[in-house]
């Protein structure tokens, strides 16, 4: 029981030791307070990153007059070089196969740097974000690619050469892309028959890539497709094949 009802103490004295306990109490809050606003006014002296990159040159130099509405208050530009993003764009006819190899795995992306001449090969990453719209004006739709870039092979800004797989088309029929003509029937090319004379054979293209072009229909495996000359050919004219007499008359070492 309080000592204030066994008349230890008096009442008087009751109220006056707990008024000054409040004031107490209210007066560390005080100071709490003055401690965390100090702690914030600290935190202003120091400018930290929210992400770990490479930082480029300085902006804004020691000495410099700055104010709270100036346009350009970037002191300086950092860019996250580990891990790295590669942005590229596709035609919109492939975002249902794009749907797909995602909803199925991981879809891998190759990236070649041209200017890499160390044969060090293609860097690998995974595509980690498809936008929401397709962009009108080119009717293409983008894509974002994730590189760990351990190396620092990758550099912001950089401009590489982006081969996203889709799928792979066993058995397919291919043919030098220089080989393809376009006339008034569409597309065709020139076959080399058993008797060395020229055939045109119009085909139908699938696609091309890397100088190389997949033959739907209209050219079967073995045969030999002309890639040079064909303005002076004509259906039944006899060719040529460069190397081939050389190489005939050249006798085997034994």
């Amino acid at each position: 029981m309080p000592l204030a009802e066994k008349d230890i103490v008096s009442r008087q004295s009751l109220e006056q030791y707990v008024s000054t306990a409040d004031a107490a109490e209210a007066l560390v809050k005080a100071d709490q307070a003055a401690v965390e606003n100090l702690q914030l006014q600290l935190g202003y002296c120091s400018i930290r990153s929210p992400v770990s990159g490479r930082t480029g040159s300085l902006l804004i130099q020691k000495g410099n007059l700055v104010k709270g509405n100036d346009e350009n208050k970037f002191l300086l530009t950092v860019n996250q070089i580990e891990p790295i993003y590669v942005v590229f764009a596709v035609p919109e006819k492939y975002l249902g196969d794009i749907h797909r190899r995602m909803k199925e795995s991981k879809m891998e992306v190759e990236v070649r740097i041209p200017e890499d001449q160390g044969g060090a090969g293609p860097i690998t990453g995974v595509v980690s974000f498809v936008n929401n719209t397709v962009e009108p004006s080119t009717a293409t739709i983008r894509l974002k690619a994730t590189f760990q870039n351990r190396d620092r092979r990758l550099w912001p800004g950089q401009t590489v050469n982006v081969v996203l797989t889709l799928g792979v088309q066993p058995r397919a029929v291919v043919v030098p892309s220089q080989a393809i003509q376009s006339g008034q029937s569409g597309s065709y090319v020139f076959v080399v028959k058993q008797d060395q004379s020229a055939e045109l054979r119009l085909v139908s293209v699938a696609r091309s890539t890397n100088g190389e072009t997949v033959i739907e229909k209209g050219v079967s495996p073995g045969d030999t497709v002309v890639t040079d000359g064909q303005l002076l050919l004509t259906s039944g004219a006899r060719v040529s094949i460069k190397g081939q007499n050389a190489a005939s008359q050249e006798a085997p070492k034994k």
